[in-house]
């Protein structure tokens, strides 16, 4: 389209098109932070699991007290020995286990150091009631250069929002292009992204040394779902897909993920959202992967898999609508049997002559009444 025509159809965009469209950065400015503060703000327990070994006739007591004091924040359990509480420790069952004998802590950092100094903190006020001095054992370290264990969430929010933008710049730029071409594209790049994603954080940061291949096996499913669930959505929705997908994806999903508050230091609503977003599956796949020896990761893999195929049937939702629906459709077809027709000329010049044409036709006579007859 030549620049008059751009500058035409600026002229002629009506201002409330233009003050929808810029309600999206509005929403963005407001909804980004807003969310990521409610959930990461004030981190606090939140039926957070605990348990306390049966090593003392008090035990039972110890865990009962804590209960009644904990209230919501905490969910107390008792089991029978140090080795049940090292097993619950380390396959993410309780946050934390307690031994009244020796004052002994059982915690796994690489869960999520947070959730983990919150529990700590909790039994220093019990030890400390019961003339203990608390000795803290980690059993699951995070890596030196992930202190905090929540590096893999930038691999987990790298592959998101890279699946939502390639499925919005297909969906924008390659109109024309078949339905299987454009899957074809994503699965190819779900491999780039998981490679490239998992060789930033293995190979040039060093972050971790072990599980490479299923850090980028994870990077490249969460990209391939999040664009397949994209394109569903662009497909029925249109560009309304985009609001929703980054809230999908970004906005909700990021803080949902467990990574940088864990899902028992999140409030009630992220939590929930833990367990149904597709982040909330990535970050605890990532974890469990990358420090827990892939322990529990059935019921995540199930709830990606189950988003991969929400989106596949988005898709084939959306291969049922129309095609003369979507205007923009009709314009591209248009555009390339003008093309077809005219070699000569270059695409977008059909609007242009239209558009000429137009403009410089002849306008009718107007038709005057006969003033034959008139008074």
């Amino acid at each position: 389209m030549s620049m008059p025509s751009l500058a035409g159809a600026a002229r002629r965009a009506p201002l409330p098109m233009i003050l929808m469209a810029m309600l999206f950065p509005v929403f963005m400015a407001f909804a980004y932070p807003g969310s990521y503060l409610s959930a990461m703000l004030e981190p606090a327990p939140d039926h957070m699991q605990l348990a306390v070994v049966e090593s003392t006739k008090d035990a039972p007591q110890i865990a009962q007290q804590l209960q009644a004091e904990g209230g919501d924040a905490v969910d107390v359990t008792t089991v029978a020995d140090t080795a049940a509480a090292k097993t619950a420790v380390t396959d993410l069952e309780a946050r934390a286990a307690y031994d009244p004998s020796n004052g002994s802590l059982y915690v796994a950092t690489a869960g999520g150091a947070q959730a983990t100094s919150a529990a700590q903190s909790i039994f220093d006020e019990v030890a400390q009631k019961t003339d203990q001095t608390l000795h803290v054992k980690d059993l699951r370290g995070t890596t030196a250069a992930d202190s905090t264990g929540t590096g893999f969430m930038y691999m987990l929010t790298a592959c998101l929002v890279a699946g939502y933008v390639t499925a919005t710049m297909l969906t924008s730029v390659a109109r024309g292009v078949r339905l299987p071409v454009k899957l074809a594209v994503q699965v190819l790049m779900s491999v780039v992204a998981g490679v490239l994603t998992a060789g930033v954080c293995f190979g040039f940061y060093g972050v971790y040394d072990h599980h490479l291949v299923g850090a980028a096996l994870i990077g490249g499913a969460l990209f391939l779902t999040a664009s397949v669930v994209q394109l569903g959505f662009a497909g029925l929705l249109g560009q309304a897909s985009t609001l929703v997908g980054i809230s999908l994806f970004v906005i909700l999903g990021v803080p949902a993920s467990g990574v940088a508050a864990t899902p028992d230091m999140l409030p009630g609503f992220f939590r929930v959202l833990h367990r149904l977003l597709p982040s909330g599956a990535g970050g605890e796949l990532l974890r469990r992967v990358l420090y827990f020896d892939a322990h529990g990761i059935g019921t995540w893999v199930l709830l990606l898999v189950t988003w991969l195929l929400v989106g596949a049937g988005l898709v084939w939702l959306g291969t049922l609508r129309s095609p003369s629906a979507d205007p923009a459709t009709s314009v591209v077809t248009e555009e390339r049997e003008h093309l077809r027709a005219h070699p000569e000329g270059g695409m977008f010049t059909a609007y242009d002559e239209a558009q000429d044409r137009t403009e410089h036709a002849p306008q009718a006579p107007r038709h005057r009444a006969p003033e034959e007859g008139l008074a």
